[in-house]
């Protein structure tokens, strides 16, 4: 059985321009992670480095500047190995900003609450960059 975080945040900043924070290694450095391989093709390398913790994954699917889906998980890790879940970003306008909805599927039991702790810290860093 698999557990899966959801939660949305609505972000001072047009769609185009979130969508770039999930797409561009030094947009994507400024909220999360302190290194950063992004390939935004399907198939193509989604790698960040967060707090020493090397997470990496691929690009699955890219509907841009709607939708992106990546495959996640941590090298050396075996309980959540690279590419063992899967995280969907889904971009609205919201107002003058962006919806940002974010859905972390597959997370091994037990896992859902430390995701939960750390996607709201990053969405949290997101929100507060100066656009």
């Amino acid at each position: 059985m698999t557990d899966q975080f959801v939660t949305e945040v609505d972000l001072p900043a047009p769609v185009g321009e979130v969508f770039r924070h999930l797409t561009d290694p030094a947009a994507m450095i400024r909220w999360m992670g302190q290194h950063a391989v992004l390939k935004p093709v399907p198939g193509g390398a989604f790698e960040v480095d967060i707090n020493g913790v090397p997470v990496r994954g691929q690009y699955l699917e890219i509907d841009a500047p709607r939708r992106i889906l990546v495959s996640w998980g941590v090298a050396g890790n075996a309980e959540m190995p690279p590419g063992a879940t899967q995280v969907e970003f889904t971009l609205t306008p919201a107002g003058v900003g962006t919806r940002l909805r974010l859905v972390h599927r597959g997370l091994p039991p037990g896992q859902e609450q430390i995701h939960a702790a750390g996607w709201q810290h990053f969405l949290g860093q997101l929100n507060r960059l100066a656009w």
